[in-house]
């Protein structure tokens, strides 16, 4: 074996360190001082989160806002949508009133120049047969 100086650790894993002793009254400052610091960590964690629920809630409300402002419009939309609808329609039975009235006196024309076609024609062939042309 190899001889070490006097003092000197020997070569290899070393033994586990001893923990320093520290003067009397550190030890509560330091882990009085830890238990603050986890103390702050933790209420400003929790303050973080009560943030973050509480902006998550504000989104929550503005996003329910939107959805019932968009089902007003379309809403709104639907109903006038309908309205126009029902007017269109209106206006399709009126013009179609319309159109089977002049087709009506079209015909009645027409049945009026039939007869007095069948009045004159008989008229005509009454005097050819009587001999008064």
């Amino acid at each position: 074996m190899q001889s070490q100086p006097p003092g000197s650790e020997p070569p290899g894993p070393t033994p586990a360190k001893r923990r320093q002793k520290r003067p009397a009254g550190h030890d509560d400052d330091d882990e009085e001082r830890r238990r603050k610091m986890q103390a702050s960590s933790s209420t400003n964690i929790r303050g973080l989160l009560r943030e973050f629920l509480e902006q998550q809630l504000r989104l929550d409300l503005q996003r329910h806002e939107m959805m019932e402002r968009h089902a007003r419009e379309r809403a709104f939309f639907e109903q006038q949508w309908r309205q126009s609808m029902h007017s269109m329609e209106r206006e399709r039975l009126v013009l179609e009133r319309e159109w089977m009235e002049r087709e009506e006196q079209r015909r009645a024309r027409e049945e009026d120049r039939a007869q007095r076609r069948d009045a004159l024609f008989t008229n005509l062939l009454t005097r050819l047969l009587h001999g008064d042309l």
